[in-house]
Formats: structure tokens, sequence, C-alpha cells
């Protein structure tokens, strides 16, 4: 099974946007195959999500790494009552595709993003900030 350990954070040298790309702490290569593009080329074309510029990987600011924060299955309910009795609560740590958007090869699309049968079940504190602001744009 291929997993991601953590997110690299690349910014671009545009604009400023921030962008995730994962690393992956394990693959296989059964289910990716041999001919999968595992590692990322450094003169791959990416896309900027917010300015829509194309350029290569290597133009790119990187920025660091962001390690997946462990799985929080603490309830909702439970979460609110935390916040009530304790003023230092902090909530769980939020994974970082809530906070920036994929580097990827195609521009944002807020219609191709969520397919449909997701977004009609989403209210508008689902999605993520960067995805609303990006929204905006187009």
């Amino acid at each position: 099974m291929t997993r991601i350990s953590s997110y690299r954070i690349y910014q671009c040298s545009s604009c400023g946007q921030k962008h995730i790309a994962p690393a992956s702490g394990s693959i296989n290569f059964v289910v990716s195959g041999p001919n999968a593009k595992l590692f990322p080329n450094k003169d791959d074309l990416k896309v900027c999500q917010r300015c829509s510029s194309q350029k290569p990987l290597k133009n790119f600011i990187p920025l660091g790494i962001i390690d997946v924060p462990p799985i929080d299955t603490t309830p909702k309910w439970y979460i609110g009552i935390r916040k009530r009795l304790s003023k230092n609560y902090k909530g769980p740590k939020p994974h970082p595709c809530r906070l920036y958007p994929d580097l990827a090869s195609t521009p944002f699309n807020p219609n191709e993003y969520y397919p449909d049968w997701i977004r009609k079940n989403m209210v508008e504190t689902d999605y993520p900030d960067w995805y609303v602001d990006l929204s905006r744009l187009k």
C-alpha cells in the first residue's frame, strides 16, 4: 500500500500562493505499476492554483515539510464540551489538505475539484478556506 507520510510545501514565485505536494513514506510497486511517476522531476510543469501560471517545479520556492497529523477520532460533541470547560484547549491539528491546495498540472476549477455527489452533501463550513478563496477568483 502506498502511504503518504508528509507533504512538501512550495510557494509560487509569482503570486506567493502556497501549495502542497505529497511525499510517500512507502510505495507499492504492484499497484503503481512499472511506468508510474513516483518521484517529481524538477522539470515537470506545474500550475499555480491562484495565478494559473504554468512553470517547472524548480521555479516554485520550497518552504519545508509538514508531517501528516495523527487521525483524530474524538467525537465532535466531546470537542464542544472540552472547549467550554477548558480555556486552554486546542483542537486537533488540521490536515495539510485543509491548509493549502495541491500543486497540480492543471489550473484550479472549483466545479471539478469535488465531484457533484460530494458537493451536494457539503455545507459551506466543510470547504477548506483556500477552496473558498480560490473559488471567488474564478
